[in-house]
């Protein structure tokens, strides 16, 4: 097989101090401190499979989004449509329906937002470490965890000393214009006992689509804007407060539709997306037991728009006898979907847990979370002298249109216990109690019928996991666990069936069902490390995509079961102190067992890569006094997928394998480094998806080849 693989692993870079930078090259990957299981152990101690990629490897890879590390984390893929319009998958498990299937993160607050594709995009602007944990997480992380949970850990305040950093770059994209970025770090004591930390970043994305109908140019570029503060005091050596506040703006012009990097709508397909984000937590040391607890809210606004005219004009002018509504021609031009998302997020969480030397460790959790959302979408037309509401005379100016308000209490209880059976062999053994209580109020309008669907109902589910590890060393471990995930249910517009046909009101949560083998080494005083596991996924009662009986109106419906069988393989090989060698390889043959609406025996899941893997080379060579040569290159391979929607056209829609390469070229003198840079240095093209995909005609496109020069400097 390829060769074994690197999550797991960090490679030097500069750090916020010289001294701190050489402290860490000194320290074996596997012994990185992480939070996966909500306390704090050695990576290596972890009997998950897991992957963190800390601060220094974030910065040397030059990693400014998740979408930067897909591939290089064994199992992890996602596509995107611009700022806040992401879906991440890990191990295969993915579909267009429902929920996400990846939990998501910031620190203590999860992110969440209850719709597939609608996500808060979260920038690596300072961060500690990302930790991927595959797998259900369920447990100990809540709903959404089945293939995983995504943690961004922001780098926190430091007491007693004043540092910081300051970041510049810029770039050239090839068949496109020039991009920007500015970031700037200050930490700052406040006493002995507290400090304060913040993170300013601006960051102008460089665009590459021409809209050929507008005759605009690079009409797909981004400008980001990103401030964080965080507050920690400590009063005591017991007790520790902290408060953060995030505040970021997305603007994006046209998402990246394209075809051979030009468009052809009229109308901008603009992306817009702003949240601002409020974290405090606290921890007390109870003299054994530690109570922890978090309080969080999040105000988050995106607004988008998409041209379908070449979708929807050619139906509505369509005779009637094939399927149309026999509009004359010419009389419609244009048909643009507009959205706009409002979301309000409360998250409170209380937990005890004592995880010291004795022979028992355990914990115990209450996670209240209450979410509103609120999504008004309307495809407008705009016919030739004709007031738009002549269409059907129901006085709205829209074919299709949406007011929909839904409210969400989540309420999940949750312990763990881990024991001691011999001091190599231990058990771990959770539940998870989850209930949602979701109410949702429809005012819709579908060609020219006004209709209202109210909606109510509870969802509940028990979530166990059981893991069995053994340490052959304490740089040596196998483990074995049992786990379940889940997501919640939903409703569907009844009234899609036109009073004529039934359609389901709800459709009720998926599950899946994880069996997994895993095994971590740190062999040749942690100059090797080995990670692997070998699982086996069941989920059942998928959430798939159909028709509402008679009409052209999507629901929702519990229809399939899927299934197969995975891998996922890390290395990383450090054979002198300025040398790191990496590799990751992640496979997986999931694929439905039964027919559904929309998928027929033997069909793999929407858009999931079921291969991936990747290597990298990361040299530092001492230059002469304090000078350090910087060369990397970074390789990564996705297989081909597809989405398939037999049930819409027969479409089986390609997603097509791609490799990239980057490549990093620099010096570090004291604490600066300056670098050349190539992001897709041989010029992959093929899209991310292949067009048309639904109403969406045109492909979504692969950034083109990037070069560019970056500069920071840490004090």
């Amino acid at each position: 097989m390829v060769a074994l693989l690197v999550g797991t692993a960090l490679c030097p870079a500069a750090a916020y101090a010289q001294s701190n930078a050489e402290a860490e090259a000194d320290q074996a990957p596997g012994d990185i401190i992480v939070t996966a299981q909500r306390y704090e152990q050695r990576l290596q101690d972890v009997p998950v499979s897991i992957t963190a990629i800390g601060a220094d490897e974030l910065a040397s890879r030059g990693a400014a989004t998740l979408g930067d590390l897909q591939y290089s984390v064994p199992g992890l893929s996602l596509y995107e449509y611009g700022p806040g319009k992401q879906v991440a998958q890990l191990r295969g498990m993915a579909n267009l329906q429902g929920a996400s299937t990846v939990g998501i993160y910031l620190d203590e607050t999860p992110l969440a937002l209850d719709i597939q594709g609608d996500s808060i995009s979260v920038r690596l602007l300072d961060m500690e470490r990302v930790e991927v944990l595959r797998g259900p997480q369920a447990t100990l992380y809540g709903e959404g965890s089945m293939g995983g949970t995504i943690r961004y850990i922001p780098a926190a305040p430091k007491l007693g000393q004043v540092s910081g950093s300051a970041e510049g770059e810029y770039s050239s994209t090839r068949y496109g214009g020039d991009g920007y970025k500015g970031v700037g770090v200050i930490n700052v004591p406040l006493g002995e006992k507290g400090a304060v930390r913040l993170v300013g970043g601006y960051e102008r994305l460089a665009g590459w689509i021409d809209n050929v109908t507008t005759g605009d140019k690079n009409v797909n570029s981004q400008d980001l804007y990103t401030v964080r503060g965080s507050l920690l005091v400590e009063p005591t050596d017991r007790l520790s407060l902290s408060l953060m506040g995030l505040y970021q703006k997305s603007d994006q012009a046209n998402q990246d539709f394209g075809v051979n990097r030009q468009t052809i709508v009229a109308t901008p397909a603009f992306n817009k997306e702003r949240y601002a984000l409020v974290q405090g937590k606290f921890d007390y040391d109870l003299g054994g037991p530690i109570l922890a607890g978090s309080l969080s809210y999040i105000d988050r606004t995106n607004r988008s728009a998409s041209d379908l005219s070449p979708f929807y004009v050619p139906v509505l002018t369509a005779p009637r006898e094939l399927g149309g509504l026999g509009l004359a021609p010419g009389f419609i031009d244009q048909v643009v979907l507009a959205a706009t998302y409002d979301q309000q997020v409360f998250n409170s969480e209380l937990r005890l847990s004592s995880q010291g030397e004795g022979p028992v460790g355990w914990s115990l959790g209450v996670n209240y979370r209450e979410l509103k959302n609120r999504v008004i979408s309307s495809a407008e037309t705009e016919p030739n002298d004709v007031p738009a509401d002549a269409l059907f005379g129901d006085g709205r100016p829209s074919i299709l249109y949406l007011d929909q308000k839904t409210k969400i209490r989540y309420l999940a209880l949750y312990g763990e216990v881990t024991g001691e059976i011999t001091p190599e062999l231990k058990v771990t053994a959770g539940v998870r109690y989850f209930r949602e209580r979701k109410s949702q109020v429809s005012d819709n309008t579908n060609f020219g019928i006004d209709v209202l669907d109210i909606n109510a109902g509870t969802f509940e589910t028990v979530n166990p996991r059981l893991n069995l590890s053994y340490e052959f060393s304490p740089d040596s471990m196998i483990y074995a666990s049992v786990t379940k995930g889940f997501r919640g249910g939903g409703f569907n517009l009844t009234s899609a069936g036109g009073g004529i046909f039934e359609v389901p009101p709800t459709f009720k949560p998926d599950e899946v069902w994880t069996y997994e083998v895993g095994t971590k080494h740190q062999l040749f005083d942690g100059k090797l490390l080995l990670d692997a596991s070998v699982y086996r996924t069941e989920w059942s009662d998928v959430q798939s995509y159909a028709f509402a009986p008679g009409s052209a109106i999507t629901i929702t419906t519990n229809s399939g079961d899927v299934a197969g069988w995975g891998v996922d393989l890390s290395a990383m090989f450090r054979p002198m102190r300025s040398l790191t060698l990496s590799a990751t390889y992640g496979w997986n043959n999931l694929e439905y067992k039964n027919a559904t609406a929309d998928k027929l025996p033997g069909d793999p899941v929407d858009a999931a890569v079921p291969e991936s893997w990747s290597a990298s080379l990361d040299f530092r060579p001492a230059l002469g006094g304090d000078v350090t040569g910087i060369f990397r290159v970074d390789y990564q391979h996705a297989a081909a997928g597809q989405i398939t929607l037999r049930n819409f056209g027969g479409q089986i829609i390609p997603r097509p394998g791609r490799d990239l390469v980057n490549a990093r070229v620099g010096a570090a003198i004291g604490p600066v480094e300056v670098a050349l840079f190539a992001n897709n240095l041989f010029n992959e093209d093929a899209p991310n998806i292949v067009g048309p995909f639904g109403v969406f005609l045109e492909n979504l496109e692969q950034r083109p080849r990037t070069i560019g020069i970056n500069a920071r400097m840490n004090f």
